[in-house]
């Protein structure tokens, strides 16, 4: 071929080619390809990516580069997220549903002290969470010495609401006045006062505090040496010949004290009237030999000296008138 003849083809392609991308046709490594599409009927799918073409020095020389891309990844064909092509499960821990990923799903019930915690895991022991109930602690070590073993148990304590080896009770609380203290039964005596059961309690008896826990008075029955009682007879205190005197002190009164108790008592051995001795009973005088008790009063005793009175000589009213009274007898 002429040079001029290369020439004329090689315009021709180019006039070519700039209508054949005004048409948006496709090229293929040696030229014009296929068509494009352009005029087909509506619906008809096309292509997804285009390609620019630059021609070189050389004739048929061309150059693609795509330029389109596709669905981003991840998204299905809705373009939500998280259920793409992959399949990951997607779940919502509380939602009450078991889903793909969770041990269990107890919704609102679920939390650190339940069956299922609030992470959807089952709650056993060791995972740091106390099951309550079931578990009386959960640290989640492994040290078995601490303040909770590793079977999720307490150690032997008072106050931890167990009863431990040694312990009578435990009821957990501080207070001092129920039944169960220091994780011992209340019993008097021990120093506390028992609420609806004891009046007092001071350990062991006091002046204020009887050894059964009582309030201490004279009269109560209960003698309480501690407040210097030595008796308690309860009504009958002070009672003559009772045995116990009204404060709870002393024997009270009684024949033989040296008090002459009116009306129980004519005399007292322990003080008798001058010239006489007292019964037993303190009811009579016993008058000396030679002595009466003309008058009657048992305060004076045996007044009369029978001896030596002319208006009792020998005996009470014997009078001697005119004559004296010697030895007993009226004489001149």
């Amino acid at each position: 071929m002429t040079g001029c003849a290369a020439v004329l083809v090689l315009m021709q392609r180019r006039l070519r080619l700039l209508a054949c991308a005004a048409l948006g046709c496709s090229f293929d490594a040696t030229g014009l390809g296929e068509s494009s599409g352009v005029g087909e009927p509506a619906g008809t799918s096309t292509s997804t990516s285009t390609s620019t073409s630059t021609t070189s020095g050389d004739p048929g020389t061309t150059t693609e580069a795509p330029t389109s891309s596709g669905p981003e990844p991840g998204t299905g064909d809705g373009g939500e997220t998280g259920t793409g092509s992959t399949g990951a499960p997607s779940f919502d821990c509380g939602d009450g549903v078991q889903d793909p990923g969770e041990a269990c799903d107890d919704g609102p019930e679920n939390g650190p002290t339940r069956p299922c915690t609030a992470l959807c895991g089952v709650n056993v022991c060791g995972d740091g969470h106390p099951l309550t109930p079931g578990e009386a602690c959960d640290d989640g070590d492994q040290d078995d010495a601490d303040e909770c073993h590793n079977d999720c148990t307490l150690p032997p304590t008072c106050g931890n609401a167990v009863l431990d080896a040694g312990e009578q009770c435990d009821d957990a609380n501080q207070f001092d006045t129920d039944d169960c203290i220091g994780c011992k039964k209340a019993h008097c005596g021990d120093g506390f006062v028992q609420q609806n059961v004891e009046s007092c309690d001071d350990g062991p008896e006091s002046a204020a505090c009887n050894a059964d826990c009582t309030l201490a008075m004279c009269g109560d029955l209960k003698q309480n040496t501690s407040a210097g009682e030595v008796c308690d007879l309860g009504v009958k205190n002070g009672i003559y010949a009772s045995g116990c005197a009204g404060d709870c002190k002393g024997v009270g009164l009684a024949c033989g004290d040296g008090v002459v108790t009116d009306p129980d008592e004519n005399c007292d051995p322990q003080k008798p009237p001058p010239g006489a001795a007292c019964t037993a009973d303190c009811k009579l005088l016993i008058c000396a030999a030679g002595r009466d008790d003309c008058d009657g009063e048992f305060a004076n005793g045996c007044e009369i000296d029978l001896k030596t009175d002319e208006d009792h000589c020998g005996a009470c009213d014997k009078e001697c008138q005119v004559f004296d009274c010697k030895g007993g007898t009226c004489q001149l």
